[in-house]
């Protein structure tokens, strides 16, 4: 199936589910305007940080960029009111590709100023999205502007993604992966961060600005930090620590659908018991990612991978003890301290991870972890990231040593894998009827 036809259902699924979601929520009002957000300046500056248009504009047209506008009329086509300024300092070109923009109307403006006179009568209109001062200079009623009935409903349904959306997130998928091949090389012929980080995004093909997040480029003992941001660089080689663990989490984006992978690889010399644990990671999470499917529930996943890595370190002789005692007090969440993943799609952590319903009530986390980002029962259609991690982090592990946890673990043995940081291995995966679909290990590679 082509992508205008994918596209086209997509609309068509989109103007339904809007629909519904319109009349249930807001009876009295009959459209949707939906922003994809404004450019904001640094404090006392004249410059801003690259902007990144909202989810649930970018669902009806791929247009990142500020002040662009979707009217959703039910029973009429959906219209793009696309800001266009006249402007000599940026390149203002509207990329309109015919495969999404012959499946909408588009109307262009020079000024916001205009925006008024292209709209229906604004009493009966909602407004979605960041800027509340524009909503009420075009008459937006206090009450039809973001109203959180709408907002949990639209939220709650986008973990449920279309074909047109699934083909995107492989497609990002695909085009990270090359990115984690050339870091693989990078990383065994000795480059540092900088270099591997840049071996990155040369393979994808992209900027700093266009990927879904920072990448997560940790060497050695910074792969205990979950969310390292630094990139070291080192003036030779001679004053480069050797390479022994990569820990690299980075994606792509595909007109907005994000993927997110990570992957961990280690030096022949590294520690062999790390050897052991990385081998043992990667079949928990291949076993974990065969649990996705439709009705299972995703912290009964997150305690299921509790389970295997609390086993794995009894095995590797890290820990003492059974694996369901060393779950109950808390030292396997020393060793595994996030949750196992979270939904994805146009945001890398998509909204919708911890409702019940479309009515906003929430699914609060297990109290044993507060932190995990998705609580649903999985949907046939939702894509989430499976991400089991294990790692030796300093701030942690002082604290277990002061607690009653601290007679369950080698203490001899985690200090002398301490120096290797840790592993995570992370694929992006849908649930579908017949089972999991790894979109990650899936992927066809190719170019853009």
């Amino acid at each position: 199936m082509n992508t205008q036809t994918l596209f086209q259902q997509h609309i068509t699924a989109l103007e339904h589910s809007w629909g519904e979601a319109l009349q249930q929520t807001m009876p009295d009002c009959d459209a949707i305007l939906v922003h994809s957000g404004s450019s904001h300046n640094y404090f006392a500056d004249d410059h801003a940080p690259p902007f990144k248009a909202w989810g649930h504009f970018l669902r009806w047209a791929p247009l990142d960029r500020p002040d662009q506008f979707v009217l959703f009329v039910p029973g009429h086509k959906p219209r793009v009111l696309a800001l266009v300024p006249r402007d000599f300092w940026h390149d203002q070109t509207l990329t309109t590709e015919s495969w999404w923009a012959d499946c909408v109307d588009i109307t262009c403006m020079e000024n916001l100023s205009e925006l008024a006179s292209l709209l229906p009568q604004v009493s009966s209109l909602v407004f979605l999205g960041e800027n509340r001062t524009l909503a009420v200079e075009l008459g937006v009623p206090a009450a039809a502007i973001n109203p959180a009935s709408l907002l949990s409903w639209l939220d709650y349904d986008r973990a449920v993604k279309t074909d047109y959306e699934i083909s995107r997130l492989r497609e990002a998928n695909a085009h990270a992966l090359s990115g984690h091949a050339a870091a693989e090389q990078t990383f065994r012929a000795g480059g540092d961060e900088y270099d591997i980080h840049h071996a990155y995004l040369a393979a994808c093909r992209v900027l700093d600005q266009e990927l879904p997040y920072s990448n997560i480029i940790a060497l050695n003992e910074k792969a205990a930090i979950l969310h390292y941001q630094n990139k070291r660089r080192y003036a030779d080689r001679a004053s480069q620590p050797a390479n022994k663990v990569l820990l690299i989490d980075a994606g792509c984006r595909a007109y907005g659908y994000c993927s997110d992978i990570t992957r961990t690889w280690a030096a022949d010399d590294a520690h062999p018991v790390f050897h052991d644990l990385l081998n043992g990671m990667q079949t928990l999470q291949a076993t974990l990612v065969g649990s996705v499917k439709p009705g299972v529930s995703f912290a009964d996943l997150h305690r299921q991978a509790h389970l295997a890595i609390a086993q794995l370190l009894v095995d590797a002789g890290i820990c003492h003890g059974d694996a369901e005692t060393l779950v109950s007090n808390g030292t396997s969440t020393v060793y595994f301290p996030h949750g196992l993943g979270h939904l994805l799609g146009l945001q890398v952590h998509d909204v919708g991870g911890r409702l019940a319903n479309r009515s906003g009530e929430l699914a609060p986390p297990p109290d044993a972890w507060p932190g995990l980002r998705n609580t649903r029962s999985l949907d046939a259609g939702a894509v989430v990231t499976i991400e089991p991690g294990l790692y030796f982090i300093p701030a942690l592990l002082e604290t277990a040593r002061k607690s009653a946890m601290a007679k369950s673990i080698n203490w001899t043995l985690t200090e002398a894998l301490m120096p290797f940081g840790g592993i995570r291995i992370e694929d992006n995966v849908l649930a579908t009827v017949d089972g999991a679909d790894n979109l990650t290990r899936n992927a066809v590679t190719g170019s853009r």
